[in-house]
């Protein structure tokens, strides 16, 4: 993540496999801050960077 954010990568999602949990960080200056995060099960809704519902599940191969 540190990398990312030294590329000044706006945003990061990261998919916690083991989990099955989304987590969506936006860079504020030098470090990212978690702005969403969705549990298998749930749905991650967003307005920006885009407009978009993820379901974890659809991004994590079946257990």
């Amino acid at each position: 993540m540190h990398y990312y954010a030294t590329a000044r990568i706006p945003w990061y999602l990261l998919v916690e496999q083991e989990s099955g949990t989304l987590r969506l960080y936006r860079l504020d200056g030098t470090h990212y801050v978690e702005r969403a995060v969705a549990k298998a099960g749930d749905t991650l809704r967003l307005t920006e960077p885009v407009a978009v519902e993820i379901r974890p599940e659809t991004l994590l191969p079946e257990r």
